[in-house]
């Protein structure tokens, strides 16, 4: 697995989940992003990733502009196409140049009962199509008051053993969201995302040397006036957004902290 095509040294990603709720709103947000291209860091990669609905729209937006296209989902069933209603596979994706794709956040793991089984496919699809992967982790409330945090990462990070295995070619980024931090106002703090990076570091390294450079993000009511901390805090390469990137001057400031 290669993630040598990974360049830069911090990365900004937009979750807009199912928002906003029409056509507009979601260009004119891209566009308002993309007038300030020009004073975008160079080392940080900015990605969003809005609904399938507005995937075309916003990319029409940023064709001229350093910022790239992500899906928030994946088919599992198959790579190109097929009989699976109400899918969208990952030849689809990149056809209309999506270069990114978000699998296994934690509303897709408890709304969709998404297992490794399913994410592994999706991994393998996004693969076979180019597609560079955000793997999402974290633990629920109940799981990190009992001192389970870093066994339910090992086994959501387990995933990545078979690709590791298969010598698959995958541009790869984790993305860590606790889940009790998810829209509820509360956050980690940079030392507790430091250390969890670490151990997620560790154990990626224990499956390859090929991930021990894996980017390792923070997610989880990230704003404009936490973002410093976190870009100042160790073993953390950046940060998914999720409400927060929803207004471009907030979005505008989180980038701006990893500059």
């Amino acid at each position: 697995m290669s993630i040598s095509a990974i360049q830069p040294t911090a990365w900004v990603i937009a979750n807009w989940k199912m928002h906003p709720a029409n056509q507009t709103i979601a260009t004119n947000l891209a566009h308002a992003l993309c007038q300030r291209a020009d004073t975008l860091p160079d080392r940080v990669q900015v990605v969003i990733a809005p609904s399938f609905l507005h995937l075309t729209q916003v990319g029409q937006q940023l064709e001229h502009c350093p910022i790239a296209l992500a899906a928030q989902d994946v088919c599992a069933h198959r790579a190109d196409t097929g009989a699976f209603t109400g899918d969208i596979s990952a030849q689809m994706l990149a056809d209309i140049g999506v270069k990114w794709v978000i699998i296994g956040h934690s509303e897709r793991r408890e709304y969709a009962c998404e297992n490794n089984t399913i994410l592994a496919q999706k991994i393998a699809n996004a693969q076979q199509a180019g597609l560079g992967v955000v793997l999402c982790v974290g633990e629920t409330q109940a799981q990190f008051e009992a001192g389970q945090t870093h066994a339910v990462l090992a086994e959501q990070l387990a995933v990545l053993k078979d690709s590791v295995q298969n010598n698959h070619d995958l541009s790869l980024l984790i993305a860590y969201e606790p889940v009790w931090a998810i829209g509820s106002g509360q956050v980690a703090s940079p030392e507790q995302a430091s250390a969890i990076h670490g151990f997620i570091h560790d154990t990626l390294t224990s499956y390859g040397q090929s991930l021990a450079n894996t980017p390792i993000l923070y997610g989880g009511s990230v704003k404009a006036d936490n973002a410093a901390a976190f870009a100042q805090a160790a073993n953390v390469a950046g940060v998914l957004v999720g409400g927060a990137s929803l207004d471009a001057a907030s979005f505008y400031q989180i980038i701006q902290a990893f500059a």
